[in-house]
This record gives structure tokens, C-alpha cells and sequence, in this order.
């Protein structure tokens, strides 16, 4: 069975008492003794040695104004940089669409033999009639043939007009015939045609039927492009940046991931080294993806060859132009001046004779030897001989004013198109011939390689917070112009210093600085400004209202222990004077926006004050530097002024600064 306890058992402990010391009582009894013993003492007038009045140049430190230099300082702050910066950017330009023209990848074949050397060429045939030059190229056109159509009726024509006999008739008409269809040569037409003026028939002047076929150009239009379906998506992907490079490894595309659309000359990272590894000049760094270049450059060289050929084309059809513009104006021509000249001797001799036939006729006929039906027929070959002469005179003027002239200006204007066609040929191929070499020097510049000694740095994108947006690395896309990464030189730095847009007009390329790096602050350096930025850079963000500057300071020497993203103090030197009236910094108060110094009151020069009285003179300060501020007005050189006339009471009125006051002129400022 439990036992209850009883609390009212249990014994009750009690804390004794604790006993004071006697040593604390007497130690607050002296000290007020001591309290009660200076009260009684101060009320008695007794003072400690060290408050007891004294004279006034006594009570507090004066200061002089003395002589010396003055250096104006905008101090601010900075990091540590490589002045000696490689940066490799993306040089991958943006090639939008086709550089040379739309040229057909197929149906060459078709155009040559239309636009070739057979319609570019004009030949002549025995009767007047045309021909090409090369073998089949008036079978190649309709247009040809229908021009050899017409120059083998016109051939026939004329040679049958011109037959007056037999004999001679058919054999002017074999000749046109020959001609026409082509295959006659200028020979047997000069055998032809002299051959019907010997038998009496009119000459076949092939002036009369020359045609000249006007020059087409060789390339065709850009509608009728045939361009291969995989050139066209290279260049769709080239206009697009890439939309659609998954298949071919291509620029751009939905692979991105952050970006829906990509901009022209972008492409992509295959490979780069970490961040931070060291490499030698020369080594590879980033590869990026060129399979989309080299799709492009296939199909360009099959363009530039294209294009080749058409220039080889055209100087061959210039060749030939040239040549049949010299085989009329000093072949055919002359040779046509010749016959006509010659058939009008014929018609003369044959007028001639028929002249003394007639009178012959006429001479019998008064005797009654001779019909009148025979003088009849000598009078109409009297009338035909004479027509027959003024045709021939006719002919000579039309082909000296006329035709000849007009034959020679058509030729020289086919031969300036085939020139201007040619020329046109010569522009498209150099247009094709750059557009390969800036696609194979885009296939270069996607292999990246170190310039020089250094670490590899990643040139990551930042936003306005100072976030990374579009970081450096494997499968991201770039663009052209952007820098992927640097290789710092830690042996050349210098200071990247923000200038609060307050000071940023005292700072100007060439201003002198001292640098104190945080990390050596006993080992200050020397520099120079070279740059300050233009545009200014929110400090917080976009929404920001405080803006800053910054200021690139190169340095004039350095040491091995430096390294770039150090922080520094930067000390500028902004202005200077020499040899002035200064004070410290201290001794100049400012009140009411005007500077004032404390000049003690001498007994003698001012009777009735006591020691301790003070004067505020006003005065006009000029440069100041961290420990003296240079007096233009108010005190001299030599004058003796409070060393901290803050520790004193303001005058209730300000005094003005007077004129006479003014300071010794100063030195020019020397920047």
C-alpha cells in the first residue's frame, strides 16, 4: 500500500540575510565629499588652471595664410580591366537572297541554242539571202527561220526580175536559190551575180536583202529562275536567319528554345572551351555551325559557272559581231559598189548599141531593107536600155545614201547591245564570284580561333538590372557582330571609373590621376584619362533618376600582383594654381551660403573688448583640395585666423566683403 506524503511534514529553508561591507559605505561617502567640496569651491570663484581666462590668441589655435599650391580632386571610384582586351565576335554576315540575279540551275541547253551564236550572227548567201554564222542557229529560233523564209523569196524574186535570157536567167536563179537556202557561200554569190550581168540580166546586190537581226539578251528573266529546291531553301534559311535549320544543321530555328525569331547572320555554337581555360595564339576556341554556308556555297558554284558561261557566250558573239560588221562595211559593201558600177558601164554600152541599131533600122527602113515592126523593136531596146541605165544610177544612190549607210549603223548597234549584254554578263558574274567568297569566308569565320596568350572569358548579354539574358554557351545562336569571349591581358590594365554626372564636366580626355587599388593601398599608380563615355547609364535600372558616366584610365605602370575586377579609388586631378594665398580646409565656415573666417580682436586695436572677442571677416575663396581651400579676397598673406570657427558663436548680422580687401593677384591656372 503507497505511503502519502504529507507536505506539511516537509521542513521550510530560509536564505540568510546578506551583511554589508563598510568599505562601500565609506567610498559613497567621500564622493559626496568631493561633490559638496567643488561646489563650495566653484561658488567661491575658484577655477582649475585650465579654464582660467586667457588672452585671445590663447583661447584658441590660430592658423596663418600662407603661400602654396592648390590641386583641385574629383575622387570616385572604379574596377580594375585589361586595356589589352582580345574580343572574338561572330563575323558571320547575313546573305539575303541572290546576289548575282536569278540564274536557272537547268534548261541551259534551251537558252544557249536560243539566244546563242547562230541568232547573233548574220552571214550572206549567193541570192541576198541570210544565214547564221554558226552551224543550226536559224534552225534554233523561230524567228531565224523565218527570216531565212523571207531572204529565199526575196532571193528568187529578184532573181527572176533580173533574168533577161535564158541561159543567164537560170543561172542567176540557181544562184538566189543557192543562197537562200543557206548553205551557198559568199563566193559562189559573186560567181552567180557576175554571171547574170554578163548574160545581160541586173546584178543581185546583196545590200538589198541583207537583214539584221536584232541582238536578244542571253540571260533570262528572273521569273523564269530555276533554281534547285534545296539552293531555294538556303537561301529562304538565309533570308529567315535559319527558321527552319533542324534537318541541315542550319542557322536559327525553333531549337532555340528563348528566342521565337531569330535575326539574318545568326548561327549557332557547336563547341567552345570553359570558361577560364588558358590558351596559346593560334589554338581553336568556338566552333560554330556552317552547314547551312555550305549548302549555299554548292549551289553558287553551279550559279558562278552558269554565269561564266554566259560571259564566255557573249564575248564569243561579240567576236563573231565584230567580224560581220567588217565583212559588210569592207567586204560586201565594196563589193556591191563594184557590180553596180559595172552594170551601169553594161547599160551605157548596151544603150549605146542600141542606139546605133536604131539608127542602122531607121537608115534601112528609108530604103524599104527594113519592117516597121523590126524599127519598132529597136526603138523599145533604145527605151529599155535607157531605163535599164537609170535604174542602175538609182541603185547607186540608194545603196551609197540609203541602204548601206543604214545596214553599217544597224550592225554597229547589235554589236554596242552585245557589247552592253556582255558587260551586263561580266557585272552578274562578279556579283555571283563575291557572293561565293564572302559564303567561303563565312565558312572560315565559323571556326574561331585564339588571337593571342590569355584566358578564356565568356562575354555573356546583361540586361539593365544587370541580369544575364543570353549567357555563352554550347547550342545557344549568335549573331553577327556579337562578342562571344575575350582573352584578358593581366600584364596591360586599366580603370573603368563611374563619374556621377555632377563632376563629369571637369573630366576630359588627357586629365592626370592617381589610383588606389583596395587590395594595395600603400602602392598608389599613376594614370591618364583616355575616354569618357558620351551617353550616360542608370545606376538602378531603367527607372533610375541618378545617371553616371564612365571613365577609362590607362595606367602608366603596374605590378604582377594586379589583376583585372580589382576595385580602386580614382583621384582626378581637375584644376591647379600655384604659388596662392591658401588656408586649411577647417578654418573657413560658411554661413548663408557665403565663407567667413574668425579673425581675433587685438586689446590695443579695439578698446572696451575683453580677451576672447572675435571679428567674422567675410572672404572669396577660389580652388580648394582636401586639405586647403585658395582666398582670393577678404584676408592677405600673413594674417593669423581661428583654426575651427565652427567651435564659435555666429554674429548675429553677416558682415559684407569689402573691395579694399582683395588678395594680391593670382597666378594663371596651370591645368
Amino acid at each position: 500500500m503507497a505511503k502519502t506524503l504529507d507536505l506539511s511534514e516537509q521542513p521550510i529553508l530560509e536564505r540568510p540575510a546578506a551583511r554589508g561591507s563598510i568599505w562601500g559605505y565609506a567610498t559613497i561617502l567621500a564622493a559626496l565629499g568631493a561633490v559638496s567640496g567643488a561646489l563650495w569651491a566653484w561658488e567661491r570663484g575658484y577655477r582649475p588652471w585650465n579654464l582660467m581666462p586667457r588672452p585671445a590668441h590663447q583661447v584658441m589655435p590660430l592658423v596663418e595664410v600662407d603661400q602654396g599650391d592648390i590641386v583641385e580632386y574629383v575622387v570616385e571610384n572604379g574596377v580594375l580591366e585589361s586595356a589589352g582586351n582580345a574580343i572574338v565576335r561572330c563575323e558571320v554576315e547575313a546573305l539575303i537572297g541572290l546576289v548575282g540575279g536569278a540564274s536557272g540551275l537547268g534548261g541551259s541547253g534551251g537558252i544557249a541554242g536560243r539566244s546563242g551564236l547562230g541568232q547573233g550572227t548574220t552571214g550572206t548567201g549567193g541570192g541576198g539571202g541570210q544565214t547564221s554564222g554558226a552551224g543550226g542557229g536559224l534552225a534554233a529560233t523561230p524567228k531565224a527561220s523565218t527570216a531565212a523564209v523571207k531572204s529565199r523569196a526575196g532571193g528568187t524574186t529578184t532573181a527572176r526580175a533580173g533574168s533577161s535570157a535564158g541561159s543567164a536567167g537560170a543561172t542567176a536563179r540557181a544562184g538566189a536559190s543557192g543562197g537562200a537556202s543557206g548553205g551557198a557561200s559568199t563566193a559562189s554569190a559573186t560567181a552567180g551575180a557576175a554571171t547574170a550581168m554578163l548574160g545581160g540580166g541586173k546584178p543581185m546586190i546583196r545590200s538589198f536583202s541583207y537583214r539584221v537581226i536584232p541582238h536578244m539578251p542571253l540571260r533570262p528573266s528572273a521569273g523564269r529562275s530555276t533554281t534547285t529546291t534545296a539552293a531555294r531553301g538556303v537561301a529562304m534559311d538565309a533570308m529567315r536567319g535559319g527558321g527552319g535549320g533542324g534537318g541541315r544543321g542550319g542557322r536559327g530555328g525553333g531549337g532555340g528554345g528563348m528566342f521565337e525569331e531569330e535575326k539574318p547572320g545568326s548561327t549557332r555554337i557547336l563547341s567552345i572551351l570553359p570558361e577560364g581555360t588558358r590558351v596559346e595564339a593560334g589554338d581553336l576556341v568556338c566552333t560554330l555551325d556552317s552547314s547551312a554556308f555550305e549548302d549555299e556555297r554548292k549551289a553558287q558554284l553551279i550559279r558562278h559557272a552558269q554565269a561564266k558561261a554566259w560571259v564566255d557566250q557573249a564575248r564569243a558573239i561579240l567576236e563573231v559581231e565584230e567580224i560581220t560588221l567588217r565583212e559588210y562595211r569592207d567586204g560586201i559593201f565594196p563589193q556591191d559598189m563594184q557590180l553596180i558600177r559595172q552594170y551601169i558601164h553594161t547599160c551605157q554600152i548596151e544603150k549605146e548599141r542600141a542606139e546605133r541599131n536604131l539608127e542602122w533600122s531607121m537608115e534601112m527602113s528609108r530604103k524599104g531593107l527594113q519592117t516597121s515592126s523590126q524599127l519598132l523593136a529597136d526603138r523599145l531596146a533604145v527605151q529599155q536600155a535607157t531605163i535599164a541605165l537609170d535604174e542602175a544610177n538609182g541603185m547607186l544612190h540608194r545603196l551609197e545614201r540609203f541602204t548601206a549607210p543604214k545596214l553599217i549603223k544597224s550592225l554597229e548597234a547589235k554589236l554596242e547591245a552585245i557589247r552592253a549584254d556582255k558587260l551586263a554578263q561580266e557585272e552578274a558574274l562578279a556579283l555571283e564570284t563575291e557572293r561565293l567568297e564572302r559564303l567561303e569566308r563565312n565558312i572560315r569565320r565559323c571556326t574561331l580561333y585564339a588571337p593571342r596568350d590569355g584566358v578564356v572569358v565568356y562575354v555573356n548579354q546583361t540586361n539593365g538590372w544587370g541580369r544575364v539574358t543570353q549567357p555563352i554557351e554550347q547550342g545557344v545562336t549568335v549573331r553577327e557582330g556579337q562578342p562571344i569571349f575575350e582573352l584578358p591581358d593581366p600584364q596591360r590594365l586599366r580603370v573603368k571609373a563611374r563619374i556621377n554626372e555632377t563632376k563629369v564636366g571637369r573630366l576630359y580626355e588627357g586629365v592626370p590621376a592617381i589610383i588606389k587599388i583596395d587590395a594595395f593601398p600603400d602602392r598608389p599608380l599613376r594614370g591618364t584619362v583616355a575616354e569618357v563615355t558620351a551617353i550616360s547609364t542608370a545606376v538602378n535600372g531603367p527607372f533610375s533618376d541618378v545617371r553616371v558616366y564612365y571613365a577609362t584610365v590607362n595606367l602608366e605602370e603596374g605590378f604582377s600582383e594586379l589583376r583585372p575586377g580589382l576595385t580602386a579609388e580614382v583621384m582626378f586631378r581637375t584644376n591647379s594654381r600655384r604659388d596662392v594665398a591658401r588656408l586649411p580646409v577647417s578654418a573657413v565656415r560658411t554661413l548663408d551660403g557665403r565663407a567667413f573666417v574668425a579673425v581675433p580682436e587685438s586689446p590695443t586695436s579695439a578698446p572696451g573688448r575683453g580677451p576672447g572677442s572675435w571679428r567674422w571677416q567675410p572672404v572669396k575663396v577660389g580652388l580648394s583640395d582636401p586639405d586647403f581651400v585658395e582666398i582670393v579676397a577678404g584676408v592677405r598673406r600673413g594674417d593669423r585666423v581661428a583654426a575651427d570657427p565652427y567651435s564659435l558663436n555666429p554674429p548675429a548680422v553677416l558682415p559684407a566683403l569689402e573691395p579694399e580687401a582683395d588678395a594680391p593677384e593670382l597666378a594663371a591656372v596651370t591645368r
